[in-house]
């Protein structure tokens, strides 16, 4: 075995420790190699759906515009250096090595549980700091507050995507309880961009920004886009309009995930002293890639990937599956995770297949087959089991005619086992 494949056994085996809420391991660690957080600049994006979109957006516009940028995300599909890119460069399997040893002293010194997102939490700002990215583009993992990327002190800005109930044994019951914990990303005097809606959660927001003597911008309040018939949009800010945009990525939804990247390049272009140009941003969008969302990956019979995990995802991928069905046959292919909301997911989506098939993701959180099963009986009477991603394709290809739609959603998980089975490209490692 070599060392990169015993790297990513030790790296692995931290993912048994499971989720542990807190800041003093990634303070312990990043103490240990020098802080490397405090010489980035970083921006910090929090929130329930859409922050790996919006992060892909903003990372595309800032590219076009010259700059370096590095984008520390997760999970990935199929490859660890997903996790942590330099533009369009993962980190290489040299490199992960090389920090895993230079860090895992440190970890094995600290008196707590060191887990996985830890590690690499501390393993990509080192990675950052030391080539020197233009800005870093940070997404939380879980909640924000005690989040480990939540040991960057000072950002140059907050985005909080959206808010919805999820992960309620670490966040609450209740969106204030969850806007809460995704609020501790909120700094004295830094600005937040905000995609909320609720209006209970945008008032909350506003007073934490008031005391924190800070901006506080909502789409649709403080900036706005105008959708067209065509799928294009116009952007309405307090710095540009910018009309006669588009981009690649399929789904309604995506347009306020780009307006939200918007607003973020106007406050980076004051920051970094560059100018906001209209060809820069049309070509930077049409440039976007953000694998496994509403994602086509084969034709006769059409198969699409989307990784929507949540009742908040799942209401949005919901006209975007009706649409794509509409007068076909729909194989629905659905995996979970034992903790989501399941029956509120299944309600909206299962009553729209023809067929059914449930399977799981890899992992000990996934919820069983066989469990999902029993529930999803109760919107569609059609329902198989595949005990993996691999073969509920199989099965679904066994059952589809070439005219019908095979759709695979319910984790970003399973996502990633779907990309593997097929053997699709996402980020290939140097």
């Amino acid at each position: 075995m070599d060392d990169f494949q015993k790297t990513l056994e030790y790296l692995y085996g931290l993912e048994h420790f499971g989720i542990s809420l807190g800041l003093e391991n990634i303070e312990e660690l990043c103490a240990a190699c020098g802080q490397p957080q405090e010489r980035l600049k970083v921006v910090h994006v929090a929130g329930s759906n859409g922050k790996g979109s919006t992060i892909a957006f903003l990372k595309a516009l800032l590219r076009e515009h010259g700059l370096s940028v590095g984008v520390y995300s997760s999970p990935h599909l199929r490859h660890f250096s997903e996790r942590i890119v330099i533009d369009d460069r993962p980190i290489t399997e040299a490199e992960i090595v090389a920090l895993t040893r230079e860090l895992r002293p440190f970890a094995e010194r600290i008196p707590r549980i060191v887990t996985f997102f830890d590690f690499t939490t501390c393993m990509a700002l080192l990675h950052f700091a030391r080539q020197k990215p233009d800005v870093v583009l940070l997404e939380t993992g879980l909640g924000g507050r005690l989040d480990a990327t939540n040991v960057v002190g000072r950002p140059l800005l907050t985005m909080i995507t959206n808010i919805a109930l999820e992960h309620e044994e670490f966040l609450g019951s209740t969106l204030l309880s969850v806007a809460a914990e995704k609020a501790g990303i909120l700094k004295p005097g830094v600005p937040l961009v905000s995609g909320v809606r609720n209006r209970r959660v945008r008032e909350f927001l506003d007073d934490r920004q008031r005391t924190l003597a800070a901006a506080c911008e909502f789409l649709g309040r403080d900036f706005r886009i105008r959708r067209r018939p065509d799928g294009g949009f116009s952007y309405y800010g307090p710095s540009s309009n910018l009309r006669g945009l588009r981009i690649p990525l399929t789904g309604g939804y995506q347009r306020d995930n780009a307006a939200l990247a918007l607003r973020a390049l106007e406050y980076l272009a004051f920051e970094e002293l560059f100018e906001v140009d209209l060809d820069r941003v049309r070509r930077g969008f049409m440039r976007v890639n953000w694998p496994g969302r509403l994602q086509k990956v084969a034709d006769r019979p059409d198969i699409y990937l989307d990784g929507a995990h949540n009742p908040h995802g799942v209401r949005a991928l919901e006209p975007e599956l009706r649409r794509l069905s509409e007068n076909r046959r729909l194989i629905l292919i659905v995996g979970v995770m034992k903790d989501k909301r399941i029956d509120e997911m299944a309600s909206r989506l299962l009553p729209l297949a023809d067929e059914v098939i449930v399977t799981r993701a890899p992992l000990d959180r996934a919820c069983s087959p066989e469990f999902l099963a029993a529930r999803a009986r109760a919107w569609c009477p059609r329902v198989s089991v595949a005990e993996s991603v691999a073969q509920s394709l199989a099965k679904a290809r066994e059952l589809a005619r070439p005219e019908d739609l095979i759709f695979l959603t319910g984790s970003l998980y399973c996502v990633g086992a779907a990309f593997e089975a097929l053997d699709l490209p996402v980020m290939e490692p140097r």
